[in-house]
């Protein structure tokens, strides 16, 4: 997904260098290019088996990992002992490795947004709900099983280090904007056909807004509310794009 949104250049200002994490070569060069990397399991979900690294003071590598109990910590004295470590994993799970970002975050819990976006009965891209999600204590991936909570993203924004000067108001467009500018990417440059993807979104501290990772079966029962007629608008929305595809 990573790859084939790099080809519109209207949309690589989302995107953090991310590579198929394939050789030594490509773990040495972003463990020296960035303070801080993340490796992600290409078919993981829930938060599980991230791997976050950062260097050192004494040169070496820190690794924290997400755990049912919380963060395990280990420390490597370099690429070549870490990607040792890994590569017996690395047999049976790909890895994407993704540069780090310096992103907002509440009182050190670092917060980042899932924006639920669907086709509606004209077939085109709206956003059904935007949340922010703040991660867990002892956690670095803000993911609900792991700890997080959900909150608006007015809520999360004003509460955040957000860079004094930077416009709440236009952080939060941003995200709108992004997430509706990403799916359409999607469409446009991946041959398949989805009615709905689940964005995740960071903000950095200066206001920059990020793409983390793109769901295709997103989960709907944690950010959509119920309304009067206790139908949830994601699930109203499916049904719409449906009849659409359907012509009625």
């Amino acid at each position: 997904m990573f790859d084939s949104l790099k080809q519109d250049l209207s949309l690589t200002r989302y995107l953090p260098e991310s590579h198929l994490l394939g050789s030594y070569s490509t773990l040495k060069a972003m463990c020296s290019r960035y303070p801080v990397v993340f490796l992600k399991p290409i078919r993981g979900s829930l938060g599980k088996g991230i791997m976050r690294i950062s260097r050192t003071e004494g040169g070496g590598l820190l690794a924290l990992s997400t755990t049912a109990g919380g963060t395990r910590k280990q420390q490597y004295a370099n690429a070549q002992k870490l990607f040792s470590a890994i590569s017996g994993k690395m047999k049976t799970v790909q890895y994407q490795i993704q540069q780090g970002l310096q992103l907002i975050d509440i009182q050190k819990r670092p917060v980042d947004f899932r924006a639920l976006v669907q086709k509606n009965s004209k077939g085109k891209w709206t956003i059904t709900s935007i949340v922010g999600r703040i991660a867990g204590n002892h956690h670095f991936v803000s993911n609900l099983a792991r700890g997080g909570t959900l909150t608006t993203v007015k809520g999360a924004i004003a509460r955040s280090n957000l860079a004094p000067g930077t416009s709440r108001q236009e952080a939060a467009e941003r995200l709108q904007r992004a997430a509706l500018e990403i799916a359409a990417g999607i469409d446009a440059h991946i041959p398949a056909h989805f009615g709905e993807l689940g964005i995740d979104l960071a903000l950095d501290t200066s206001g920059r807004v990020w793409l983390l990772e793109v769901n295709s079966k997103p989960s709907k029962n944690d950010n959509t509310p119920l309304n009067d007629n206790k139908i949830r608008p994601s699930v109203r929305k499916l049904i719409q794009y449906a009849r659409y595809l359907c012509g009625y």
